[in-house]
């Protein structure tokens, strides 16, 4: 079975990145769209989008 994600645990790590990105490799390209519907609702200041089954996180305010 797969491990469920912390997702205040990630967005919290992003914030901390230098970078302000991270690329997440979901269960498949559905899931990675439900997610980044989800996280999009629940965080405003986050840009998400898929490729695929990856979910791209970035922050706006870093480049």
């Amino acid at each position: 079975m797969a491990r469920t994600k912390n997702w205040p645990a990630i967005i919290e790590r992003l914030n901390n990145s230098p970078k302000g990105e991270f690329r997440i490799r979901m269960g498949s390209p559905g899931s990675a769209q439900v997610t980044r519907c989800r996280l999009l609702a629940e965080w405003s200041n986050l840009r998400a989008t898929t490729v695929g089954s990856s979910l791209i996180l970035r922050l706006p305010s870093k480049r």
